[in-house]
């Protein structure tokens, strides 16, 4: 019935396949799953191999990295069942019943969410960047949720009719960074459903704030050739649109770089601003742009000669 489908890379799943494939047995599910290794350092390799030998258990080992987008629309070709349940491998279920109801959720033609918590208490695990984040704007109850279907989709987990990635699948020209929005954008334009259920795992972030930045500026970066298309469901490229409608982009950057050394202190210690956050992302993205205008302004005018 149910195909669950882990993507990992550099990360010990095992805790999670044993949890998962624990509470499918109890339910008696018709089940499998597969994890794909996306290039992780041998330590990693020899933690998860054994994934392997665990009955209704599969794992595949790639020998480079292909990134997100890629590996999430691989796992989905080896699936045997119709509904596939798709995790990040630093997940973990919240409750005993998750895999009961998301197979009880799980309905023909529709995209099922069950949404993602953080641990709270002293010792996480989670930098405190992306713990005051993920608390403060990505944690969203059901209802919210479905308030807003396709923009809070999240690709962390969710459960999917096996036939609605014949129509939608993973932007794999993305490779890294807003492939989540430009799913759920997809689903909206083909009119797949999506209904969020109170069915969390808990998001167990182990990257340090440095590593976090790091990602950040990555999925910055590889969003800019795909803008336009998606400035409608990225409050981020909204906000840049309007700086650039009153010709401030130039300027942004430059206030960005010139702050870049205190924004970075503030959001790698103890007590970051998430204002400062927004403004780190959206004075990256401003002082990438203008560094490509001014370079084709440069080729504009050497081919003058």
């Amino acid at each position: 019935m149910i195909s669950i489908l882990i993507p990992t890379y550099n990360f010990n799943c095992r805790p999670l396949v044993e949890e998962l494939r624990r509470q499918a047995t109890a339910g008696k599910y018709p089940f499998e799953i597969i994890v794909a290794d996306d290039g992780s350092t041998l330590p990693y390799r020899k933690i998860n191999a054994g994934i392997g030998e665990i009955d209704h258990c599969r794992y595949v080992q790639l020998q480079e990295n292909i990134g997100p987008a890629r590996i999430r629309n691989l796992l989905v070709s080896l699936a045997r069942y119709r509904f596939c349940l798709l995790m990040d491998a630093d997940t973990f279920p919240a409750g005993d019943s998750f895999i009961e109801k998301y197979a009880k959720s799980a309905q023909a033609g529709s995209v099922v969410c069950g949404g993602f918590i953080y641990k709270r208490g002293i010792n996480t695990g989670v930098c405190p960047l992306r713990l005051k984040y993920g608390i403060e704007v990505e944690e969203k109850d059901f209802n919210a949720r479905n308030n807003d279907p396709y923009g809070r989709f999240i690709s962390m987990c969710f459960l999917a009719d096996k036939e609605i990635f014949q129509k939608v699948s993973f932007n794999e020209k993305m490779h890294f960074g807003y492939e989540d929005a430009c799913f759920g954008m997809e689903l909206k334009e083909k009119h797949v459903p999506i209904i969020h259920i109170d069915n969390p795992v808990f998001h167990l972030s182990t990257e340090n704030a440095e590593a976090y930045l790091c990602k950040i500026e990555e999925s910055i970066r590889n969003i800019v050739p795909h803008m336009e298309r998606m400035r409608p469901c990225i409050r981020l490229l909204a906000w840049q649109g309007k700086i650039e409608k009153y010709r401030l982009t130039g300027l942004v950057g430059l206030v960005f770089r010139l702050s870049r050394p205190f924004l970075h202190h503030n959001l790698t210690g103890r007590h970051p601003s998430l204002h400062c956050f927004a403004f780190y992302k959206l004075g990256y993205l401003c002082r990438i742009l203008a560094a490509g205008k001014r370079e084709n302004r440069g080729n504009h005018s050497s081919g003058q000669w």
